[in-house]
């Protein structure tokens, strides 16, 4: 997805979207209009020659939308938003938020919280609490769940949150799985936003 080039509509403007990532987050963009944003295929056009573009349908309920972009072969953009809610209130610093793309239902265990994920894509969190400290991370399908499919020792940080995306393995055998981590750092980001409100 990095590699595309994408943009994102709110009312009559497109921002195209830069530094996209797998694995980090871009700057947030303040959307306006009353009309719902769209992700824009820059790189794909209809036969008129216009850009395609998608819905990005936001719940009326969410205070910090973050909005994964995902492939879809089956959209004409190639693309599809998902969308979760990304407030703190909701999405507490320390936390990790799982979503599970494997298309079954899976178990993992931070430490020693078990939690189940369910099939459909459905973040489910996790708070390993206590202290900054490296914590055991396992995974396995929940229809097996002695067959350990991952296991991996983390560094659980009170001050980062991380959105974690369990997919099927593109390297290992069938069944095997993969953890796509996406942290966020609180000091970073105080840091970064004291840096901004000294150069204006």
């Amino acid at each position: 997805m990095a590699t595309r080039k994408l943009g994102l509509k709110y009312g009559e403007k497109v921002e195209e979207l830069k530094g996209l990532h797998p694995l980090k987050r871009t700057k947030a963009v303040n959307v306006t209009g009353e009309t719902p944003p769209q992700i824009v295929a820059l790189d794909k056009k209809d036969p008129q020659g216009k850009p395609l573009s998608v819905d990005i349908k936001l719940p009326a309920d969410l205070k910090s939308p973050l909005v994964l972009i995902i492939p879809d072969p089956k959209h004409p953009t190639g693309v599809r938003p998902y969308v979760i809610e990304d407030n703190t209130a909701n999405f507490k610093w320390g936390s990790i938020r799982v979503l599970n793309a494997t298309g079954k239902v899976a178990l993992i265990k931070v430490d020693t919280k078990v939690a189940e994920l369910p099939s459909v894509w459905s973040p489910i969190d996790i708070d390993p609490g206590g202290t900054t400290r490296n914590v055991s991370v396992q995974a396995a399908m929940k229809d097996k769940p002695a067959n350990v499919l991952y296991s991996a020792v983390w560094e659980h940080n009170v001050d980062v949150r991380e959105l974690v995306i369990v997919v099927p393995s593109t390297t290992g055998g069938p069944g095997e799985i993969d953890f796509k981590v996406i942290p966020e750092n609180r000091k970073i980001i105080e840091a970064e936003a004291a840096a901004e409100a000294k150069e204006r």
